[in-house]
């Protein structure tokens, strides 16, 4: 049975910046909910060499917690990420994780996961069982 490095790594605190990317509005031309704007949306961006400092690799499942919320997500390595921070683009992942005093930044905690990536029916089965 092969070792996995990412078993070993602890959690790495984070500031993510939220911003708006072109695509959305594209992607929810053909479904809000759609694989295409889930691939595009359900993402983490990290700046390489901090992505990789941190034992992280492109293409990783990592989930991303703020407060008692998480979600799994895909990790992408960006120039436009913060040095040692991270960008998510706006979407039900970040909607889901701030409040609307920190929309958009956040403190949040990640660390390697074996899970999949997080459905946005999930996330909407997450927030109806919060009543």
């Amino acid at each position: 049975m092969p070792l996995e490095f990412s078993r070993f790594l602890k959690k790495v605190s984070v500031e993510v910046v939220v911003g708006r990317w072109s695509f959305q509005v594209e992607a929810m031309d053909r479904g809000k909910f759609s694989d295409e704007f889930t691939e595009k949306s359900a993402v983490l961006y990290l700046n390489e060499e901090f992505g990789k400092s941190n034992g992280f690799r492109e293409g990783d499942i990592v989930r991303l917690t703020s407060g008692n919320k998480s979600v799994n997500l895909k990790v992408l390595f960006s120039d436009i990420a913060p040095e040692n921070g991270a960008f998510m683009p706006n979407s039900i992942y970040t909607s889901y994780l701030t409040d609307f005093s920190s929309f958009k930044r956040f403190r949040a905690t990640i660390e390697p996961s074996n899970d999949r990536i997080t459905k946005p029916e999930e996330i909407m089965q997450k927030v109806l069982s919060m009543d």
